[in-house]
C-alpha cells in the first residue's frame, strides 16, 4: 500500500499493479462503497450548489477522497521517514523525550517541509472552494451558452438541409420542363398534320407531323414519369406543376383520339371505295369474295400501322380513352371491312347458299324407315366448312391486329391482366364480326337462345338438330388448325385464343340444341313404342331399327363433299360421344325393361327379343365401321353378353321342349351316376327301360320329326330383319352334337349300349332341317355367325 502512495504522489500513474493486494483490502474497498452516502446530506453545503448531476457527484467525492488519500500518505512518509532515521542512528530510544532529537537538521527540514505542504493544501484548498464559487456563479452563462451553440448548430444544419433541398426541388422541376416547341404540339396536335382542301388529312405530308406528335407525347408521358420514378410527388411544387401536366395531357390525349379515328375512318372509306364499295356480283364465287375480303383488311390494317406509336402513347398517358378507340374502329370494320353486303353476298355464294337451315333435313328417330335403301336430305355441309376456312383466318387476324393496335403487351403481365386484355379485345372482334357470326350461326342451324334457366327436359326443339350436330363436328375439325402448339404467347397466341373462344361458342350452342332433340328421342325410345305387350314375336324393336339409319344419315352428311370413305371422329369429341353412347344405353335399358315386364312372356319370348335385339345391334354398329366401333365400344361388349346369355337360355329351352323324355332320363343316370356310380345305375334304371325310351324318343323318325319342328317354331320366334335365323340354327346344331355326344358316352359307359342315331347322325338330320345352314341375305346379315354363338355353352349341364 506504501509503494502504491509513494507511486501516486511521484505521478507514476503508470505503474501496472493490482487495485487490491489481498481479499481484506477488496472487502475493506465494498465497505467504504457501500457505507457512502450518496446524496447531498453527505456532501458540504457550499458545495452542492455546484452538483447538477449524479456525474458531478461522484467526481467530487473522488477528489475529497483523493486529498485525504494524498494527506495519509504523507503522513506515511514523514513516519517512514522517523523509522529510517532511527534505525541508521542504532535504534529508538523509547523512554526518551521524543523532542530531544527536534533540532537536528534532517528534523528541521522535514518540518519545513510539513508546514510548506500544509500551507499548500490550505491553499488548495481555498482554491478549490473559490473555483467552485466561481463555477457556480458563471454555471447560467456557459448554459445559455451551450443552447446558442446548439441553436446554431441546428441552424447551420438547417442551412445544409435546405440548401441540398434547393438542389433536389431543381433537379426534379428541370426534369418536370417542357420545351415551348414541345408544349406547342402538345396543346395541338392537329397543327401538326397537312390538310386539302376539304380538310382531309394528307397521309404522306403529315408522315413528319405524326412522329412530332409521337415525340411530343413521349416528352411528356417521360415529364408525368419523372417525379414518380425519383421520387418526389409529395412535394407541393412538383404537385402543382404535375396538376398542370395533366391538364395539358387532357386536351393532348382528346385531340390525338380525334384525328385517328379522323384517320381511320378517312382510309376505311378510300379502301371500301377501291373495293367497289363492296359489292358483290353473280358472277362472284365464294373464294373470290373472301379473297376481296382479305385483300381489303389488309390495306386497311397496313395503313394503321403508321399510327401504332401514337397509340402506344396514348394508351400509357389515358388508358380510359383506349375502349372508345378501339369500339370505334371495330365498328368501322363492322361497316367497312366485314360489312352485311359483303357477308351476306359471300354466304348466299356457297354451294348450298346457306338454305340448310331452312331445308331441316334431319327428322325424329321413329320416322326414318328401316330396311329400306332411301336417299336422306343433306345440311349442306361443304357449306359450313368452306366459310370456317375461308373467313376464320379473317377473323384471327382481326383479332391479332386489334390486340397489337390496342392492347398491351401481354408478356409481362399478370393472369389478370391478360384475362382483362383478351375480354377486352373479343369485346371489340365480337362487334367488328357481328354480321360474320350472325351468317355463320344460320349456316349451323343455330337460333336465338331464349331458354336460359330451362332443364334440358324443358326445353324445345329448335332448328335442325342434324344440322347442329354435323356443324358441331366441323368446329371441331377446324378448331385443331387455332391451337397453339408452338406457346409462343403476345398477341398471336391471343388471337388463336379468340377463334377456339368463337368456335366453341358456336359448338356450345350447336351442342345444345342437340342435346334437347336427343333427350327427347330417349324420351321416345323409353315408350317401347310398336313392341307387343307379350313380347311373342316382338322382332326388331323399331328403336333398334331406326337407329342405324340415324348413323347412316349424320355419315351421309358429314361426307357430303368428301370421300365415301371419310368417317368422322366423334369418339374424341366429348358431348357428341357422350350423348350417343347415352342414347345407345338408352336401347339397352329399354330392352331390359320389356324383358322383365310383367306381360312379356318369361318362357321364352324375353330371351328371344333380347338376343335379336343386342345382335341386330351389334352387327349394325359393326357393319358402319372402326370409328363408329370405336364410339360404341361399350355398349357392343354389353350387347354381346346379353345375346350370348339369352341364346344360351333360349336354345336350352327349346332342346328341353322337343326332348322333354330324353332330357329328364339322362339328368336322372347323371344324378344316380354321380351319388353311386355306375355299377349302382342299372338298379335305378334297368336297361330295358333305358332301351324302350330310346327307341320311343330318340329313333331317327322321331328326331327328324322334333328337330323339324324345332326349325319351324325358330322360324316363327325370330324375323327375318334380325337376321339370326340361321345362326342361331348353326348355335343349336353345334348344341344338339354337344348334349347327344354326352349322351352317347353315357349310355355306352353304363349300359354298353350305341345310340342309334348317334350325334353325328343327329348333326347331319337338323343340317338337312335347316337348309344346309346357309344364312340367307337379309338387312341384319353379318359376320356375328357361327364364331361367335358356338361359344356359347349350355349352363344346364345334364
Amino acid at each position: 500500500m506504501d509503494s502504491l502512495a509513494y507511486a501516486m504522489m511521484m505521478g507514476n500513474f503508470n505503474t501496472r499493479v493490482s487495485l487490491f493486494q489481498s481479499e481484506n483490502e477488496k472487502k475493506d474497498a465494498e465497505e467504504v462503497l457501500n457505507s457512502t452516502e450518496w446524496t447531498k446530506n453527505s456532501l458540504p453545503k457550499e458545495e452542492t450548489t455546484a452538483v447538477v448531476s449524479v456525474a458531478e457527484k461522484i467526481g467530487l467525492m473522488l477528489q475529497m477522497r483523493m486529498r485525504d488519500l494524498e494527506a495519509e500518505t504523507c503522513r506515511r512518509l514523514i513516519a517512514w521517514e522517523d523509522e529510517k532515521h532511527y534505525s541508521s542512528s542504532g535504534g529508538a530510544k523509547v523512554m526518551s523525550n521524543p523532542f530531544d532529537d527536534r533540532e537536528t537538521v534532517d528534523a528541521l527540514a522535514l518540518a519545513s517541509l510539513f508546514k510548506m505542504l500544509d500551507s499548500l493544501d490550505q491553499e488548495l484548498e481555498q482554491m478549490e472552494y473559490w473555483l467552485q464559487e466561481r463555477a457556480a456563479a458563471i454555471k447560467p452563462l456557459t448554459d445559455d451558452c451551450a443552447g446558442i451553440e446548439e441553436e446554431n448548430r441546428q441552424l447551420e444544419q438547417q442551412w445544409k438541409s435546405y440548401d441540398m433541398l434547393g438542389l433536389e426541388m431543381k433537379r426534379l422541376l428541370q426534369g418536370l420542363e417542357i420545351n415551348a416547341e414541345t408544349e406547342k404540339v402538345l396543346k395541338n396536335p392537329a397543327s401538326a398534320l397537312s390538310y386539302d382542301s376539304d380538310g382531309r388529312v394528307m397521309v404522306k405530308e403529315s408522315e413528319e407531323g405524326i412522329e412530332k406528335i409521337y415525340r411530343a407525347g413521349k416528352a411528356l408521358l417521360e415529364a408525368i414519369e419523372y417525379p414518380k420514378k425519383s421520387g418526389g410527388m409529395h412535394l407541393k411544387a412538383v404537385n402543382e406543376r404535375c396538376d398542370h401536366l395533366d391538364e395539358i395531357t387532357k386536351g393532348y390525349c382528346t385531340a390525338l383520339a380525334q384525328i385517328i379515328v379522323t384517320v381511320m375512318e378517312q382510309y376505311k372509306t378510300d379502301v371500301v371505295a377501291e373495293s367497289d364499295h363492296g359489292k358483290v356480283s353473280k358472277n362472284d364465287t365464294h373464294s373470290t369474295i373472301a379473297k376481296k375480303i382479305r385483300d381489303t383488311q389488309k390495306k386497311f390494317q397496313s395503313a394503321l400501322l403508321g399510327y401504332i406509336k401514337p397509340i402506344e402513347v396514348l394508351a400509357a398517358l389515358s388508358p380510359d380513352m383506349l375502349p372508345a378507340l378501339r369500339d370505334a374502329y371495330a365498328e368501322m370494320v363492322s361497316e367497312g371491312i366485314l360489312m352485311k353486303k359483303r357477308c351476306k353476298g359471300y354466304f348466299q355464294a356457297l354451294p348450298g347458299k346457306n338454305a340448310a337451315y331452312m331445308n331441316r333435313a334431319g327428322k325424329d328417330i321413329k320416322d326414318y324407315v328401316p330396311f329400306e335403301v332411301s336417299r336422306e336430305e343433306g345440311v349442306n355441309a361443304p357449306d359450313i366448312r368452306g366459310a370456317l376456312s375461308e373467313l376464320l383466318p379473317v377473323i384471327a387476324r382481326e383479332a391479332y391486329f386489334t390486340s397489337a393496335l390496342f392492347g398491351s403487351n401481354t408478356k409481362d403481365h399478370d393472369g389478370r391482366e391478360k384475362k382483362r386484355n383478351f375480354e377486352n379485345t373479343r369485346a371489340a372482334v365480337d362487334n367488328a364480326s357481328q354480321h360474320f357470326r350472325y351468317y355463320i350461326n344460320r349456316s349451323c342451324g343455330i337460333n336465338s337462345d331464349d331458354s336460359s334457366g330451362k332443364a334440358t327436359a324443358e326445353m324445345s326443339v329448335k332448328g335442325d338438330p342434324l344440322l347442329n350436330l354435323v356443324a358441331s363436328i366441323c368446329l371441331n375439325e377446324a378448331m385443331e388448325s387455332y391451337i397453339d402448339h408452338e406457346k409462343k404467347g403476345g398477341d398471336h397466341s391471343l388471337s388463336l385464343a379468340y377463334v377456339r373462344a368463337t368456335i366453341l361458342d358456336l359448338r356450345k350452342r350447336a351442342d345444345k340444341q342437340w342435346v334437347v332433340w336427343v333427350e327427347k328421342q330417349m324420351e321416345w325410345i323409353r315408350s317401347n313404342d310398336g313392341v307387343p305387350p307379350s313380347g311373342k314375336r316382338a322382332g326388331v324393336f323399331p328403336s333398334f331399327a331406326r337407329f342405324p339409319c340415324y348413323l347412316d344419315h349424320v355419315l351421309m352428311c358429314c361426307r357430303e363433299g368428301r370421300d365415301e370413305d371419310y368417317v368422322p371422329d366423334m369418339a374424341h369429341i366429348k358431348v357428341i360421344n357422350y350423348y350417343l353412347q347415352k342414347l345407345a344405353a338408352t336401347l339397352l335399358e329399354s330392352l331390359k325393361d320389356c324383358a322383365t315386364r310383367e306381360s312379356t312372356d318369361k318362357e321364352y319370348a324375353s330371351d328371344v327379343m333380347q338376343m335379336e335385339n343386342t345382335f341386330f345391334f351389334t352387327q349394325s354398329i359393326k357393319q358402319r365401321g372402326p370409328a363408329i366401333s370405336d364410339l360404341f365400344g361399350k355398349q357392343v361388349t354389353k350387347a354381346n353378353a346379353i345375346t350370348k346369355e339369352s341364346t344360351d337360355a333360349y336354345l336350352g329351352w327349346m332342346i328341353k321342349k322337343e326332348f322333354t323324355a330324353l332330357h329328364e332320363l339322362f339328368t336322372k343316370l347323371s344324378k344316380i351316376r354321380k351319388e353311386y356310380g355306375d355299377k349302382e345305375v342299372p338298379e335305378h334304371v334297368p336297361k330295358q327301360l333305358f332301351v324302350k325310351t330310346l327307341t320311343k324318343e330318340a329313333s331317327r323318325e322321331v328326331l327328324k320329326e322334333r328337330i323339324t319342328s324345332m326349325n319351324t317354331r325358330m322360324g316363327k320366334h325370330l324375323s327375318e330383319e334380325g337376321g339370326l335365323i340361321p345362326v342361331a340354327w348353326k348355335a343349336l346344331v353345334k348344341v344338339l352334337f354337344e348334349w347327344f355326344g354326352r349322351w352317347e358316352k353315357l349310355s355306352s359307359s353304363i349300359y354298353k349300349h350305341k345310340l342309334d342315331p348317334g350325334a353325328l347322325d343327329v348333326v347331319r338330320i337338323a343340317k338337312a332341317a335347316g337348309g344346309g345352314s346357309k344364312p340367307r341375305a337379309t338387312a341384319g346379315n353379318n359376320e356375328f355367325g357361327f364364331k361367335t354363338i358356338l361359344a356359347l355353352k349350355n349352363r344346364d349341364k345334364v
